[in-house]
């Protein structure tokens, strides 16, 4: 397929994904897809996309791959003693912003080799500022692309509940730690987020609020590291045009969902 057809593909790729998902009965990637009822008015459609997919230059749409941090100490906490996590370590400062496992560690080395044998290409590597997630993004994206940016941005971060794992470290502590990442939009060295706990809506708010900021940024092909229950909200906000998968069950440990993002409507990006 020449250049010329791929930028055409490209080009026109959200405009028949959003006539698919919108007709009465028609499909999408072989999936039936109802018309709603009643639409709600938002800025930008999300479909399922494939990490090959070209994008043009100056496009109004973004690919954006979705990446869950591989296990978590506080995930095998859990998943190792479920009454002594509920009792004891829940809120134990031991969990505070957790790490990775050593499993959690070979996960993501696995998810840098899927990338390199998929071809998956970024512009930029957007992570959320939990140790969990930064580990993630420079066992896997950092492995592949040693010069790929990174940026640290607060707004994908993991619901603030009750478990002392969604605590942040001190910005401070994570420069020295990581100092290929940019931690420009983290502007706080405490974490006044952790004090403000969340409901799930609440975090679907934050999620497209999320998505809006990433929408103004100059890339074309961003990676977004982030949580389950973050990226299950995201998708519950476009449950009209994504697959069930995608918000029925949180995410696997250090697996990616590719997507792109464009204008609701055709649009500019404001809500329709």
């Amino acid at each position: 397929m020449s250049r010329t057809m791929l930028r055409g593909l490209g080009a026109s790729l959200c405009a028949s994904a959003r006539r698919s998902a919108f007709a009465g009965g028609g499909r999408m990637r072989g999936r039936a897809i109802s018309t709603p009822a009643a639409p709600v008015p938002r800025k930008w459609d999300v479909f399922e996309a494939d990490s090959s997919m070209y994008m043009p230059a100056n496009s109004t749409s973004k690919l954006v791959v979705f990446v869950r941090h591989a296990e978590g100490l506080h995930n095998a906490a859990h998943e190792e003693n479920e009454k002594l996590f509920w009792s004891e370590m829940w809120n134990s400062p031991k969990l505070w912003d957790a790490p990775l496992t050593d499993l959690g560690k070979e996960q993501s080395r696995l998810l840098g080799e899927e990338l390199m044998n998929e071809g998956v290409n970024v512009d930029l590597v957007v992570v959320s500022p939990l140790t969990r997630t930064l580990q993630t993004a420079a066992l896997s994206f950092g492995a592949v692309d040693p010069m790929v940016p990174m940026l640290a941005c607060e707004t994908c971060r993991e619901r603030i509940a009750v478990y002392a794992s969604e605590g942040r470290s001190k910005t401070s502590d994570l420069v020295v730690h990581w100092p290929k990442v940019n931690f420009s939009e983290v502007v706080s060295e405490e974490d006044p987020m952790f004090e403000h706990k969340e409901t799930d809506e609440a975090v679907g708010e934050r999620a497209l609020l999320f998505l809006d900021w990433l929408m103004k940024r100059p890339e074309e092909r961003i990676a977004v590291v982030s949580h389950s229950v973050f990226l299950q909200q995201l998708y519950m906000q476009f449950q009209d045009t994504l697959p069930k998968e995608f918000f029925e069950a949180r995410q696997d440990f250090a697996k990616m969902k590719v997507v792109v993002v464009c204008p609701a409507n055709g649009g500019k990006g404001e809500a329709q």
